[in-house]
């Protein structure tokens, strides 16, 4: 998700996922931030399966570049793979983040490739 879709996608791929669940292959956050950092429950199942690629624009004035910085440290103590990568930008997308954002995609989804 990108900016509020990318706060819903940290969410619902990580914030008290039902034990059990099939969790979701990856997650994309790009100029995003997580919310309920307090409440956060990863689950060991959900840590494991579940990488993040997190994308952020350093002159972001919208969600602001340190968000990045938080949210990574929390999902990270939670022992989630992080893929974190910031970029000369404001709050938009970058030619090179979406490349690495779709290698980061196939991986994903495509783990034997």
């Amino acid at each position: 998700g990108f900016s509020q879709g990318a706060a819903v996608a940290l969410l619902a791929a990580y914030h008290r996922r039902v034990e059990g669940r099939v969790p979701f292959a990856g997650c994309v956050c790009l100029s995003g931030w997580l919310t309920l950092k307090e409440e956060l429950k990863v689950t060991p199942e959900v840590a494991k399966s579940t990488p993040l690629f997190w994308g952020h624009g350093t002159w972001d004035d919208k969600v602001l570049f340190e968000q990045q910085a938080h949210g990574v440290e929390k999902l990270r103590e939670a022992g989630v793979t992080v893929a974190d990568y910031d970029y000369p930008m404001g709050h938009q997308s970058h030619p090179e983040e979406i490349s690495m954002m779709a290698e980061f995609a196939e991986k994903a989804l495509f783990p034997s490739k």
